[in-house]
């Protein structure tokens, strides 16, 4: 691909989630740090951000860059250089009203879930957050899913902190000396499509090639067939107001659970999760006879250090709701997560890039048409499970006690439930609209409702022993 000074076009997988927005579709993710200044011994100022960050947002190529399309080619436009970027347009503060709980501060989150960013402007703002109980602070990063997926915002924390007592190196803001012209872009646009037209037969081998693949896995009955699955309480037609919800249970239980069980501790979080959908579709008096089905990443690299991009492409897995014994749940809906993992690898990641990068506007487009009428859908739930840092970080003497991530409600699936594991906590982040999940802190409480039943359940039946370890959930 060519590239200019300070410019490069989108991927496909970029574009797709650039073009997915609506005004009633926000594409963009929020990255909560939770800060301890008591080191410090003083808050976090507004002006210090404004100083500080552009001495390091040469680490971020896409914090000072805009988008530009080419006459003609809006489906996938061009990252170029902010020529006027100013950190202090990105940056602002609020404060939370008494006491500063995490209801408080979710409600905040749910009005900056739909504050859709400047698209003349890089895709991030940054709102400083103050009022949280205990004197403690919080960062609230939006930033366009076209910019980083799960992984490159995980890996954008870690490269912009350090473990305790450790220095963040100084990378500032260096300008471009000279920026491509709008013709210099349509040029690069026109060969490029001629290009992808000359790559049709190879795509097209590559598609026949992930079919079969997936055709003859051996663990096709436990993967969901598309378009299969039936609407429940959870996809029922939204608008474009967003409800947020943060919590946590402990890793290491969910940890344990996965061994007694030989398991993944992907495959008992999805399970504890079945468990929490299945009190809730049974209080709204939906049909527990029936899978529900969950579609969550699958990340192409996860030892990669980029800090931009999505390289993640789908798995569907069975949740299975429709289970009631909680140790056969998860083992069944853990069964059908592996599956799907490995059914993802096989087939690999390069179909998803190339038919990402020949759809542009279609894959949005149908959606938009379909979400709200098609009898049938793709899942039930969307969900995210990430490995996070082991100990807690920290930016000099402030410390970063939780990092929360709340990604996308997208119709028809509009309950999205993000895990990170953070300093030994499976954080929880759930975005979803008020139609489809009117009380999400509830939910959360019924996952953690349901992490307590599977292990009374294991310990009944002598597979595990010793108590919960208790922590703030």
């Amino acid at each position: 691909m060519e590239r200019f000074s300070g410019s490069e076009r989108f991927s496909g997988p970029d574009a797709l989630m650039f073009n997915m927005e609506t005004p009633t579709t926000p594409m963009h993710t929020l990255k909560v740090a939770i800060l301890d200044t008591r080191r410090r011994g003083r808050p976090v100022t507004l002006g210090e951000l404004v100083d500080v960050l552009p001495d390091y947002l040469g680490m971020f190529p896409r914090a000072t860059q805009r988008v530009q399309c080419a006459p003609g080619r809006k489906a996938r436009p061009f990252w170029v250089a902010d020529e006027d970027f100013d950190v202090a347009d990105h940056l602002d503060e609020i404060s939370l009203p008494a006491p500063g709980g995490r209801a408080q501060l979710d409600a905040a989150l749910s009005e900056l879930a739909v504050h859709q960013l400047d698209r003349s402007r890089a895709l991030w703002a940054l709102t400083l957050v103050h009022g949280l109980a205990g004197g403690r602070q919080a960062v609230v990063v939006r930033v366009h899913h076209a910019v980083a997926d799960g992984l490159a915002a995980l890996n954008t924390l870690m490269a912009a902190t350090s473990e305790e007592g450790g220095v963040v190196e100084v990378a500032p803001v260096r300008r471009p000396h000279t920026l491509p012209s709008r013709a210099d872009l349509t040029r690069s646009a026109r060969r490029e499509s001629r290009s992808l037209l000359a790559a049709i037969p190879r795509v097209m081998s590559t598609f026949a090639r992930a079919a079969r693949i997936a055709s003859d896995t051996d663990a096709a009955e436990h993967i969901p067939r598309p378009l299969t699955v039936r609407r429940t309480s959870f996809n029922t037609p939204s608008g474009g107001e967003r409800v947020c919800a943060s919590g946590g249970i402990p890793l290491a239980d969910v940890q344990r659970i996965a061994v007694a069980l030989g398991t993944t501790v992907n495959g008992a979080l999805h399970g504890i999760i079945a468990g929490a959908m299945r009190s809730e579709l049974a209080d709204r008096g939906d049909d527990l006879t029936h899978r529900s089905v969950t579609v969550f990443g699958v990340c192409r690299d996860l030892a990669s250090t980029r800090t931009r991009g999505n390289e993640i492409a789908t798995a569907a897995a069975y949740m299975r709701t429709d289970i009631a014994d909680p140790v056969e749940r998860i083992t069944a809906t853990a069964e059908s997560c592996a599956a799907a993992v490995g059914r993802r690898k096989k087939v690999g990641f390069e179909m998803t890039d190339r038919m990402s990068t020949y759809t542009g506007r279609l894959a949005p487009t149908f959606r938009n048409l379909a979400a709200h009428r098609a009898p049938r859908i793709m899942n039930t739930i969307t969900t995210a499970n990430m490995p996070g840092p082991r100990q807690t970080r920290w930016v000099g003497g402030v410390e970063v006690i939780d990092w929360i991530s709340f990604a996308l409600a997208i119709a028809p699936a509009d309950v999205n439930l993000t895990t990170y594991s953070y300093a030994g906590t499976l954080s929880m982040g759930l975005i979803a609209t008020p139609e489809s999940m009117p009380d999400p802190h509830r939910f959360l409480r019924r996952v953690a409702e349901s992490l307590d039943e599977v292990h009374a359940a294991l310990s009944d039946r002598g597979l595990l022993g010793g108590d919960l370890v208790r922590g703030d959930r």
